[in-house]
């Protein structure tokens, strides 16, 4: 399974008739969609990135029981950039749950 996240490799083992034009663009379409399938299934997610001036209304990522909660990079949090989930009502930070800012 760890080929399925080397879009290299899988480039190279295709038929070299595969290579070009509309059938390359089918299997990579295909590959990307493998690929964020098993990102999901092992654990591993990416998340957006956003300065804090731009983060989304975080009462639009109210955490619920079927989708879980939502999580963003901020990149310019005070004190550095970190990780942060929305309650519902404000970003937090991860490591200590304050709001960011």
């Amino acid at each position: 399974m760890s080929q399925i996240n080397n879009i290299t490799y899988l480039n190279r083992i295709r038929p070299t008739k595969w290579k070009d034009g509309e059938q390359a663009k089918y299997l990579t379409d295909i590959e990307q969609f493998i690929r964020q399938v098993y990102d999901r299934l092992v654990g591993v997610n990416r998340i957006k990135v956003y300065t804090v001036a731009k983060l989304p209304d975080a009462a639009s990522f109210l955490p619920n029981s079927t989708e879980g909660a939502a999580m963003v990079f901020v990149s310019d949090e005070t004190g550095g950039a970190t990780i942060a989930f929305s309650d519902g009502t404000d970003w937090r930070r991860v490591q200590d749950r304050a709001v960011v800012a």
